[in-house]
């Protein structure tokens, strides 16, 4: 918990960042919480698949850039607390304890959800260079514990988009609409960026995925292929939306 809670409440600073992928190296400069972006098409350089990245300053742990092949059209949008792993995120204190007690390699995970997750990337032509995000509001200081938690448990490899803790204006919103709002803008965006690609996008009821998911269909009609939640709110009668699957009875089909 000690190591976990450090993490959190450590501070980034500004400065210059380069990475490189073989022979191709990109710059770029964090802000003063020690985040940074760039957005770049590498695929003209860069075979699909995924590639080491090595950076200055050093990496904390061994990071990748994925190229989708572009023959893929079908990818996975995944939330990760609750859908894949049991964080029990209605009950706070039980989703600290979990967040932060645990080493990943005792967390638990949903059980079948990555062999669903692999099986229906397997519909791609390349399935290991397939569009797979896991999008969570989780903190980033915690991308190494779930990078070893999905590896681990035998989750496809994909792209981890987390939450910016703290959220910078977080005093001027409730945690809800801070969450809300991280989550469809992260998605919208990975909807833009990949307009040939149809998705399935898989989530949990604990929150507001449901109405997250519902409104990105009604945004991207042609890309959401389906939406499946699992059920963990507390609230027994909880109303399902339209064309919302459920993942229990999604993973009892043979």
């Amino acid at each position: 918990m000690w190591k976990n809670s450090r993490i959190l409440l450590a501070d980034g600073e500004t400065g210059e960042v380069v990475w490189r992928v073989g022979n191709s190296s990109w710059e770029a400069h964090t802000d003063e919480r020690g985040y940074w972006a760039l957005t770049v098409n590498p695929s003209p350089v860069l075979p699909p698949g995924w590639h080491e990245i090595v950076s200055e300053p050093g990496r904390s742990s061994p990071a990748g850039l994925l190229v989708v092949d572009q023959a893929n059209r079908f990818g996975i949008i995944s939330d990760i607390d609750d859908t894949i792993l049991v964080s029990e995120v209605t009950d706070k204190s039980a989703l600290l304890r979990n967040s932060l007690t645990l080493p990943p390699e005792r967390r638990e995970a949903v059980p079948g959800m990555a062999a669903l997750y692999r099986r229906w990337l397997a519909r791609n032509p390349a399935p290991d260079s397939a569009a797979m995000f896991y999008v969570s509001a989780t903190p980033r200081q915690l991308t190494d514990n779930l990078r070893v938690f999905l590896a681990d448990q035998g989750f496809p490899r994909g792209v981890l988009r987390l939450r910016e803790f703290p959220e910078p204006k977080a005093d001027k919103a409730s945690p809800e609409s801070v969450e809300s709002g991280y989550k469809m803008r992260t998605i919208e965006a990975l909807l833009m960026a990949y307009p040939e690609v149809r998705f399935a996008l898989f989530g949990d009821d604990g929150e507001r995925d449901p109405e997250i998911y519902a409104a990105l269909r009604e945004k991207f009609p042609g890309q959401v292929e389906a939406i499946w939640i699992r059920r963990v709110s507390p609230v027994a009668d909880r109303p399902r939306l339209p064309d919302e699957g459920d993942i229990a009875e999604l993973l009892a089909q043979p």
